[in-house]
């Protein structure tokens, strides 16, 4: 569900590293312990976002070519492709790091913004992932990447910043960034696509997803690759080879994996841990 980066923003080597002030825009987040996988599913359809088929809405955001419709025609249940953002999930652990420097606000191939992610987990079949992104993207194909972070906004829902799958929920960081997949120590792609939010949670003491901000004093951190990567000439569409087989025989083309385990937010001026 996530769109094509633009061919500028993403072509390799033109948003390396920044000179930050030191101290300035400076945040971090991490985490240690619980985690889930999400696997693709059909994400059920909010009633008060999308409207029904005799009133749709926000159809600019979610065209009704792609949302199904109850047997009685009243209401729309959910998208008609699978996506990123489900409830068919697994819990596993992992770690997850990371520094960013917020120096730009806007969008542009000057961005000053930083950042510097590992993230650590054990997949569903198993094996263990590790995710490593340095690199911004500092400009966004259909809605502004804030110069590669953002900082303190509000995203998903109707916001028009990434997806509608997702309830409206305050972003503390958001960051989108190239980087590279390992798996067992072994390197299997890199130039890959990420995007990384810590943000209110959404999802509940069960960890499931419904339509609104489940939890909005405690955290939640996301990391999305979806099949895209970065070349020299722009964006390609590439699987992520994870290695996942999912029960249909395909191997599954993405990673969405949020971290609950200990996480922790520090340098942001709107948050303050409980």
């Amino acid at each position: 569900m996530l769109k094509l980066v633009s061919m500028a923003a993403l072509a390799i080597g033109l948003a390396g590293p920044a000179l930050a002030q030191s101290g300035a825009g400076e945040m971090s987040a991490s985490a240690n312990g619980t985690a889930l996988w999400q696997f693709p599913d059909r994400r059920a359809l909010d009633p008060a976002l999308f409207g029904t088929p005799a009133a749709p809405a926000n159809v600019e955001l979610l065209p009704l070519a792609n949302r199904l419709i109850s047997a009685d025609g009243s209401a729309y249940t959910t998208i008609k492709n699978p996506s990123m953002f489900s409830n068919n999930i697994k819990m596993t652990t992992g770690t997850f790091s990371m520094d960013v420097v917020d120096l730009s606000a806007k969008d542009g191939m000057g961005s000053q913004d930083t950042v510097d992610m590992e993230a650590t987990f054990v997949g569903p079949n198993g094996r263990a992932f590790r995710v490593t992104m340095n690199r911004v993207i500092p400009k966004g194909p259909d809605h502004p990447f804030f110069g590669g972070v953002g900082t303190d906004v509000l995203m998903h829902g109707g916001t028009g910043i990434g997806t509608p799958l997702v309830a409206e929920e305050w972003s503390y960081i958001t960051a989108w960034g190239i980087g590279n997949i390992y798996i067992d120590g072994a390197l299997v792609d890199e130039q890959r696509v990420i995007h990384i939010m810590v943000s209110e949670r959404t999802r509940d003491e069960n960890y499931q997803v419904g339509f609104g901000v489940a939890q909005p004093d405690e955290l939640e951190i996301h990391l999305a690759m979806p099949p895209l990567k970065g070349a020299p000439d722009g964006p390609v569409a590439s699987p992520v080879p994870t290695g996942v087989m999912l029960p249909n025989g395909m191997e599954q083309p993405f990673v969405h994996v949020n971290f609950y385990g200990g996480a922790t937010l520090e340098g942001n001026r709107f948050y303050s841990a409980s």
